[in-house]
């Protein structure tokens, strides 16, 4: 039986003095009769249950030609639910599984319905229940095709999935689509495609990522590059079927991915392939610009997975990099940092073979948690068609000089698609 988990938060607010500036934005505020000041604001609104900050929802794409795409949680006190969205709604997800996100408390799950389609390619839960409300299949979901205006469907192999509202739900194929879930509409949006093989196949090319895209506000934001475009970020923005903004980033023709620092600054990732070297771009997105670029001396490549190859914890960014060649990659099995105070970068501060021998390969990017200093990684023995692989999930505490193993769990993931501290989701709550 599911848990429902409630935080209750307490602060105390010292008044040593105050400035003039102060003194004049409190002459704004309403009075009570006795002449004391009235806090107007609204309350914060902290999500309970499956949403609730502390939680852990890790998303399985399942090996597909045997089984579907299914959700573990871990809860704040340690309990494992392997299987929490079947054991809410007695069904199972779609198969394949690709990504998640949350936002006003709706769950957004996205799979690739690739070798069995059962009519969920999308499907929204709420989020503090897991309770299923709607789900779309691949027949419904088309668009018109911005050459011929031919009705077509989205691609089998889809990248990801961010959401602002249920009427802008952002998925990552043949370019990027912006979904109404309350009319069925699918977009396609412009600016974050490139016509391949212009006048005969017409093929819909992506020249968007979904390592790391990121919801700020009311905007989605992501790194276009490859082969079709140069590096930018680029703003997607509530009922646009164009790019928002565009912001060239001018180094590094591969993305790595992207992550928040505390003070709200977007450090985007990009690389060179063979080369040990990032750059990072720290970006201010209320003013549009670069504020500084960082070339570190590592390799940042997210490898194979979809999830960013970058993540921020507490004064670094962590990465795993990635052995790889023209057509294959593979995470590396070591985990590094760079210090944004001392620009140091501390290679292999994690050997997660030394604490799972069987962790081959890595199933994703890392995953953070601020509040805990807790990094998660998703490790499998093998990555086989038709072989239901042997995996863990690692959790090491970054708190001190060193990074420590807290947590090896066994056989609660296969192939994870990406790990999600229901944290990093409590500002879109």
């Amino acid at each position: 039986m599911k848990k429902l988990y409630t935080y209750l938060f307490a602060s105390c607010i010292l008044f040593a003095g105050c400035d003039s500036e102060t003194v004049e934005s409190l002459k704004d505020e309403p009075e009570t009769p006795n002449g004391e000041t009235t806090d107007t604001s609204e309350p914060e609104i902290i999500p309970e249950g499956y949403a609730a900050p502390g939680n852990i929802l890790i998303l399985s794409g399942g090996e597909y030609m045997s089984e579907n795409a299914f959700l573990s949680h871990i809860a704040p006190d340690g309990t494992i639910e392997p299987d929490a969205f079947k054991n809410v709604n007695s069904t199972e997800l779609g198969n394949d599984g690709v990504g998640l996100c949350m936002r006003n408390g709706k769950l957004y799950i996205l799979c690739n319905e690739y070798w069995k389609n059962n009519g969920q390619l999308l499907i929204i839960a709420d989020a503090e229940t897991l309770k299923k409300e709607k789900s779309f299949g691949r027949e419904s979901m088309v668009f018109n095709h911005p050459i011929n205006d031919e009705k077509e469907k989205v691609d089998e192999s889809m990248g990801g999935v961010a959401a602002l509202d249920e009427q802008n739900i952002f998925i990552i194929a043949q370019g990027v689509l912006r979904f109404d879930s309350t009319t069925g509409e699918l977009n396609l949006i412009k600016g974050a495609y490139c016509i391949g093989n212009a006048g005969y196949a017409n093929t819909i090319e992506s020249v968007v990522s979904p390592r790391g895209m990121l919801a700020v506000g009311d905007c989605l934001y992501a790194i276009t590059g490859g082969f079709w475009s140069s590096t930018a970020l680029v703003e997607f923005a509530k009922g646009k079927n164009e790019v928002n903004r565009r912001l060239e980033l001018g180094g590094g023709s591969l993305i790595s991915g992207m992550c928040l620092t505390d003070d709200g600054t977007l450090v985007a990732g990009t690389y060179e392939r063979g080369q040990e070297k990032g750059n990072l771009y720290f970006i201010d997105l209320k003013n549009w610009t670069i504020k500084a670029k960082k070339t570190i001396r590592a390799n940042i490549s997210a490898g194979p997975s979809n999830t960013s190859g970058i993540v921020y914890l507490n004064g670094y960014i962590y990465f795993t990099g990635a052995e790889e060649t023209e057509f294959t990659s593979t995470l590396n099995t070591t985990v590094s940092r760079y210090s944004l105070e001392t620009g140091k970068i501390e290679k292999d501060i994690i050997d997660i073979k030394a604490d799972e021998p069987d962790a081959n390969m890595l199933d994703c990017g890392l995953a953070a948690d601020p509040h805990t200093g807790y990094i998660y990684v998703a490790s499998s023995k093998e990555r086989q068609e038709g072989i239901v692989p042997e995996s863990n999930v690692l959790i090491y505490d970054c708190n001190g000089e060193k990074p420590r193993l807290v947590r090896n769990i066994s056989d609660i993931v296969h192939y994870a698609a990406g790990i999600y501290p229901m944290r990093r989701f409590s500002t879109d709550w």
